[in-house]
């Protein structure tokens, strides 16, 4: 029996073609699979926002979820809420059902809402209404529900709301008022 070229040769193709095979086989295996995270549920605590210039608002609740990325977080209960105003005094908030996205500094909120604005020498405003969102960047509150504004003992309802924080400017919709004393 005499060796030729071509038995080394074939050999080798062997060689190569049970390689290759091998390292096709072992092909992502060492390939590690990602855990998803999960969303976080956090009790009793505080959140809070801010903007570049300071503070935009906190929230102290009674449970929260967090996303799985924590951009956003969803909020059962504001037990009091502020919203931060320069200069001025802060507006109080409380609300069910409240979604904050972390990244813009807005919040959502749904079901039964108030919001209590301090006018000085012990005069207050209160906004109440069914849902409301407060834009962060802006400082704009939107109260797209009825909403019922108490200041000085009168009573106005309105079709909805707009307030700017930074100027103090607000834009209502269609408004029914009642004052103390009135047949209404």
């Amino acid at each position: 029996m005499t060796l030729t070229w071509r038995t080394p040769a074939v050999l080798a193709v062997f060689a190569f073609l049970a390689w290759v095979g091998f390292e096709i086989g072992r092909a992502g295996s060492d390939v590690v699979v990602q855990r998803v995270q999960q969303p976080s549920r956090l009790l009793h605590g505080k959140v809070n926002g801010r903007r570049l210039d300071g503070r935009a608002w906190s929230l102290d609740y009674d449970t929260v979820s967090m996303s799985a990325d924590d951009t956003q977080a969803t909020i059962g209960k504001v037990r009091q809420g502020r919203l931060h105003r320069k200069g001025k005094s802060d507006v109080l908030m409380q609300g069910d059902d409240v979604t904050v996205n972390r990244v813009t500094s807005d919040l959502f909120v749904r079901g039964p809402v108030s919001f209590q604005e301090d006018l000085g020498h012990g005069r207050t405003r209160t906004f109440t209404t069914k849902g409301a969102k407060y834009v962060g960047a802006t400082r704009i509150l939107q109260l797209d529900h009825e909403a019922t504004i108490t200041d000085a003992g009168a009573t106005i309802v309105v079709e909805n709301l707009t307030i700017d924080f930074r100027t103090g400017d607000a834009k209502l919709g269609r408004i029914e008022g009642r004052r103390p004393g009135s047949l209404k």
